[in-house]
């Protein structure tokens, strides 16, 4: 990551970054198509829709993250790496329509500030939060029991495992896990032909995910298949989402090994 970041900064101060991202505008201009949005009289999805006309790495996934949050008829929404927020905007519209917490966490500081009394943002490393996750739930009134996860930290290998193993069992019986860049390339694209940069380039997610799982998939496939009690649905694109929902407690009780 050292090594990633450094050459970044050395592109940022020769000046090459600017040129490559004046770059990367013309070509999206050229090549992105005017965005399709679908009618909805649900006032909360519509200003997502316009917030995914801003392209970022996360554009394509908001719809995607707000419905199948919604679905989740949450009580407790986590959400692990805020950064400017633009996932935090879409759950805490959710959280809001389904009178729920929505607890964000990151290392550092955000820029975002959201409106929504039962949102709580946590300052602090999320693998060690998650020690004492139950016990800070009880002291605010939170239901320790996650409906909705969604990871989007380091994105790094072995914090990812620990991620898993450290907030996995914090889920709820019908849980939705979502996490994002599960196909890191150092130019990404998105579903309209549009591309962006990213700061990595490599399988730190996914290789959590296969490691999770113990089998290998091809990130750069969408696909949707049944793995130890979860549906896994990924997308390849913008970087990469994989949607994971647990099994219904019939179907898990019958399901092999488990």
């Amino acid at each position: 990551m050292g090594g990633s970041n450094l050459f970044h900064r050395s592109l940022r101060r020769s000046g090459a970054l600017d040129l490559i991202h004046a770059g990367i505008d013309r070509f999206n201009e050229a090549t992105g198509s005017e965005r399709y949005e679908p009618p909805t009289d649900l006032p909360e999805f519509r200003a997502v829709q316009r917030r995914a006309r801003r392209y970022t790495d996360t554009s394509d996934h908001l719809e995607r993250l707000f419905v199948e949050a919604l679905q989740a008829d949450p009580e407790t929404v986590v959400e692990l790496g805020v950064r400017g927020g633009e996932s935090t905007f879409v759950f805490e519209r959710v959280a809001r329509l389904a009178d729920a917490d929505l607890v964000s966490v990151d290392v550092d500081p955000t820029t975002y500030d959201g409106d929504y009394d039962r949102w709580r943002f946590v300052q602090s490393d999320d693998v060690a939060f998650a020690e004492r996750f139950a016990d800070w739930s009880a002291e605010h009134g939170v239901d320790p029991a996650i409906d909705v996860l969604f990871v989007d930290t380091s994105h790094e290998y072995e914090h990812t495992v620990a991620e898993i193993e450290a907030w996995f069992p914090h889920l709820a019986e019908d849980a939705v896990v979502l996490f994002h860049d599960t196909n890191m390339r150092r130019v990404y694209r998105r579903a309209d032909g549009t591309v962006g940069l990213s700061r990595r380039a490599d399988r730190g997610v996914i290789r959590a995910l296969e490691t999770y799982f113990s089998c290998a998939f091809d990130e750069t496939e969408s696909f949707v298949t049944v793995r130890d009690g979860f549906v896994f649905e990924q997308r390849p694109y913008c970087s990469g989402l994989a949607v994971l929902r647990k099994l219904p407690g019939d179907v898990a009780e019958n399901y092999p090994d488990l």
